[in-house]
């Protein structure tokens, strides 16, 4: 062989080439890597491992200069001992030493080189040690087309992008049982050695070159004697495992590769963020503020600031120019920060300064102020609010005593603006016939009877028919209930402070004309007037909402009850028969039987209601549980402000527990000293059941005082055993009737029916 010339003697000095640069070796020259895509990483670190360490005491190198004198067979010798990462160094020395390794002498010194060098995966027999060693330790480049970022595929032995397996490899051959004995690749992206396909995919060469020995063993078996065995079965077997270990070697590599990858990741992290350590030195030394280079996110231009150990002025000056927009960015974000951080702040001040003044109204004003986000809008507030200053607002700045001179007629005109909003929502009242022809000239002047004016719009919100419904509350079956029966301005005034009207406005209260429909008649039932009673007035006739809830002994007056006649008759507790509610409860129950999906006798009809008797009232509220309401966080002080906050409200045991112990008053009177707050979700209530079938409770002991509605079986075992009368009799008791009157009930389709027959 040709020996190497003197001039790469002194290359042969520092092997494994410990001065030099790794990028520059694996891609490209030294120190202007081109294509960092073509580096292979796996040859770095493998070569890092190798390389000897840099001591001041290091020894002199040996002269190595008869080195390439020596016999061929010890040249073999001493190179086999090498990795094989050395001797592909070595085969680049010169012409020499590569014709000496690529030649028929040299195939066993690269396929040795792997032998007893674990973890590194051992070259497989079908293939050349120094294409395994190529395969291993190459510039990730495809075979094909040359292109950069080719990850090798250790099992077809090639490297392969993307579009080069999509053009060049096939799903299959014929016949079929031949896909079996072909070693398959599962790679979709040519960047990774991973598997990423369910069904592999073929080398044709491959492929076709196991076809032909098949196709040729099946022929010469087909003309072969009976008396010799075929050789096809053998040639079958010897190729199912030839693939089976050309797997478990391609595992193998693709283990090895992934962890010299995993190792290598702790030192390129710690590189890394010395190198982001350098540049946030950097820009701190250039002036910026240090919240916004540590708030930077470097990692945006992480290409820049990785690959090298340190960060010098020249990488600098190419990174800084990609660096300082990130920068800009960091602080434009921290000053925005700052700034909704201040305002928000004013905003809390403000709000805290118009608390302490609006807490000072009456009690039961407070269900009707303004919700915060309305109060901050005050022009006055809004111009300390947005101040472009950075000075922020105080709790005791001058100035907001000043703004909020302004807050009582800002509260009045938001009151009247939606009042004249709900009242616009509200449809023309209708005429009476009288009015609408006026006086006959027939008709003497003695018999027509004057029209009563008509309420001032503003004054109709009073009536007990002005029913709104926010349609906020009939989100699918949401169980907030507080906004889907709101009579008049003191219901719906008070919802007007929920917050899901501040995003969702076009969801305001809506003018309920089923609910109007349902007051109507429930006022006719009483003998008032639709076009002209109040709310106040039917509250004073029937019972408001807190009436006979448990604390009817403190708030007195009239609780009557009706049957809604269009429902199911129900069973609860051994009763049959239909709910008894109080007015505004019958108005929500018209409201949700009408809207909600599902009830097919409600909608489209008119309400049909039946006024019970006071007997009927009694026995009732004798069955009924305590109203929930008195639990609910809902109730405040009248005397004081402890309660004005929504947080801070409390139940009614609580709210009176305050009055006695905060104001010394021993018997505390709701409504003069406390109150329940108005638009307060409340927890429904579960009316009792009027008995209507089966053993109907109509029957009353005339030997009682106040006694009981009871079936008849009931009251004749009552009258038995208390009375101890041995034959009961009609005499003993009475029959109550329990509904005074009712609404005119609809026809149904069938007695229409009959009637027009009629």
């Amino acid at each position: 062989m040709s020996q190497p010339s003197p001039e790469v003697y002194d290359e042969l000095l520092i092997l494994p080439f410990v001065d030099d640069d790794p990028c520059g070796e694996f891609g490209g020259p030294q120190g202007r890597v081109r294509d960092l895509t073509l580096v292979n990483n796996v040859a770095i670190e493998c070569w890092k491992a190798l390389r000897m360490p840099q001591t001041p005491n290091k020894p002199a190198a040996q002269d190595l200069s008869l080195f390439p004198q020596m016999p061929i067979d010890i040249l073999l010798e001493v190179l086999g001992h090498l990795h094989p990462l050395d001797v592909r160094h070595v085969a680049r020395v010169n012409k020499a030493f590569r014709g000496l390794l690529h030649g028929s002498h040299g195939e066993g010194i690269w396929r040795n080189a792997f032998v007893g060098r674990k973890p590194l995966p051992v070259c497989p027999t079908e293939i050349s040690g120094r294409r395994w060693t190529k395969l291993l330790f190459g510039a990730r480049e495809c075979d094909q087309c040359g292109a950069a970022d080719t990850a090798p595929d250790y099992r077809l032995w090639r490297r392969l992008c993307t579009d080069c397996m999509n053009s060049n490899l096939i799903s299959s051959i014929s016949p079929h049982e031949l896909n079996s004995l072909v070693v398959k690749t599962y790679r979709e992206d040519g960047r990774t050695s991973a598997a990423d396909s369910q069904s592999g995919r073929l080398w044709p060469a491959d492929a076709n070159a196991v076809a032909e020995e098949y196709e040729r063993l099946k022929s010469a078996d087909a003309e072969a004697a009976e008396e010799f065995s075929p050789n096809l079965p053998a040639f079958i077997e010897a190729r199912r495992e030839a693939v089976r270990v050309i797997e478990e070697r391609a595992e193998e590599a693709e283990a090895w590769s992934d962890q010299v990858h995993d190792d290598s990741l702790p030192m390129w992290g710690k590189r890394y963020r010395r190198v982001v350590r350098s540049v946030r030195k950097r820009l701190i030394e250039e002036g910026h503020d240090p919240r916004d280079v540590e708030d930077t996110d470097m990692d945006a231009k992480m290409t820049y600031l990785e690959n090298f150990p340190r960060l010098t002025s020249k990488r600098w000056n190419k990174a800084r120019p990609h660096i300082l927009p990130l920068v800009y960015d960091a602080r434009a974000e921290r000053l925005t920060l700052e700034r909704v951080q201040l305002v928000a702040n004013r905003t809390s001040a403000a709000c805290s300064a118009v608390s302490h003044v609006l807490r000072t109204a009456p009690a039961e004003t407070w269900a009707y102020i303004p919700p915060q986000y309305t109060v901050e809008a005050m022009p006055q507030l809004q111009e300390l609010i947005q101040d472009p200053s950075d000075t922020p607002l105080p709790d005791d700045d001058p100035r907001l005593a000043d703004a909020l001179l302004e807050l009582p007629a800002f509260v009045a005109a938001w009151r009247e603006e939606k009042q004249a909003l709900l009242a616009s929502l509200l449809p023309l009242p209708s005429l009476p016939a009288e009015a609408e022809c006026g006086p006959s000239s027939s008709s003497s002047s003695s018999s027509f009877t004057p029209i009563p004016p008509l309420p001032a719009p503003l004054a109709r919100l009073k009536l007990a028919t002005s029913v709104f419904t926010c349609l906020g509350s009939w989100v699918g079956r949401m169980s907030v209930t507080a906004g889907r029966a709101l009579i008049g301005w003191a219901g719906a005034g008070a919802h007007l402070r929920c917050r899901s009207l501040r995003n969702y406005w076009e969801r305001r209260p809506h003018y309920a004309a089923e609910g109007a429909a349902t007051a109507a008649a429930l006022l006719r039932l009483v003998d008032l007037d639709p076009a002209v009673t109040t709310a106040k007035q039917m509250d004073e006739v029937c019972g408001g909402e807190l009436r006979g809830c448990g604390v009817q002994g403190k708030t007195g007056g009239p609780d009557k009850r009706f049957v809604c006649l269009l429902c199911p008759v129900e069973a609860c507790r051994g009763v049959r028969g239909r709910r008894a509610m109080r007015w505004r409860e019958c108005v929500q129950h018209f409201i949700e039987r009408s809207r909600v999906g599902g009830d097919v006798s409600h909608p489209g009809v008119p309400p049909a209601f039946g006024l019970l008797t006071d007997e009927a009232v009694d026995d009732l509220r004798r069955r009924e549980a305590p109203d929930p309401v008195l639990e609910d966080a809902a109730w405040a002080c009248a005397l004081c402000s402890a309660h004005y906050d929504s947080h801070s409200r409390t139940t009614y045991e609580g709210v009176e527990e305050h009055v006695r112990t905060r104001h010394q008053i021993e018997d505390p009177e709701q409504g003069t000293h406390f109150l329940y707050v108005a638009g307060s979700e409340r927890t429904p209530r579960v009316p009792a059941l009027l008995s209507q079938e089966g053993n109907v409770l109509e029957l009353r002991c005339n030997r009682c005082v106040k006694g009981k509605l009871r079936s008849l079986r009931d009251i004749k075992r009552h009258v038995a055993d208390k009375h101890e009368i041995s034959s009961p009799s009609g005499a003993d008791w009475t029959k109550v009737e329990v509904i005074l009157r009712t609404t005119p009930r609809p026809l149904t389709e069938a007695e229409g029916e009959d009637l027009h027959l009629d």
